[in-house]
């Protein structure tokens, strides 16, 4: 079985192709905005004249257009492939690196850009269970507390965005979430009164 997995809702865009459980391709990098010019191309790149048997898509919390640009595309692609396409969290992608680069942790706080000059602030645990996430002007870490993130301080497990490649390091409960928008918050437009 053939898994794509694919994170737009932060910086980085992320791609993972995996066979079974095995890592077989991998496009992780930091390009900011354009995420819907760079998407299928990568995509394209990463599986050549094959398709997935399944496709796992980073639902957010993140870049408002950059969760909706990688949901649409896992949608139209499932559709187009006859695939099912299940989400995932962005805070629990950041978590399933920090847990495989330190298998002994039991909890570790995701700390991530939540725009507006604030940051995302939520504990995941080594089972995957999730605090509620918060937003948080300034990270005020326990002593020992491990964090991970692109906002997490220095000594931090580490700073990096959401890493499709760990997709399939979540426990099945984490990667099954329905495909839909997780926001930290309502968005700025409105409807007209």
């Amino acid at each position: 079985m053939r898994i794509l997995a694919l994170s737009t809702a932060s910086p980085a865009l992320s791609l993972a192709l995996f066979d079974s459980d095995t890592l077989i391709g991998h496009d992780h990098r930091l390009i900011g905005r354009g995420h819907a010019e760079a998407l299928v191309p990568a995509i394209a790149a990463l599986l050549g004249d094959s398709r997935a048997d399944a496709i796992i898509v980073d639902i957010g919390p993140g870049s408002f257009t950059g969760i909706r640009i990688g949901i649409a595309a896992a949608r139209a692609l499932g559709l187009a492939w006859g695939c099912p396409v299940t989400g995932c969290s962005g805070s629990a992608l950041v978590a399933a690196q920090a847990f495989a680069r330190h298998p002994g942790l039991a909890a570790v706080t995701v700390l991530m850009d939540a725009g507006r000059g604030q940051i995302l602030h939520q504990i995941v645990g080594a089972d995957f269970a999730m605090s509620p996430i918060t937003t948080i002007t300034a990270p005020a870490l326990a002593p020992g507390e491990a964090s991970a993130g692109a906002l997490a301080p220095a000594g931090a497990v580490h700073n990096g965005q959401p890493d499709a490649a760990f997709a399939l390091h979540l426990p099945l409960s984490a990667r099954s979430l329905s495909p839909q928008a997780l926001y930290v918050r309502p968005p700025d437009a409105i409807l007209p009164l």
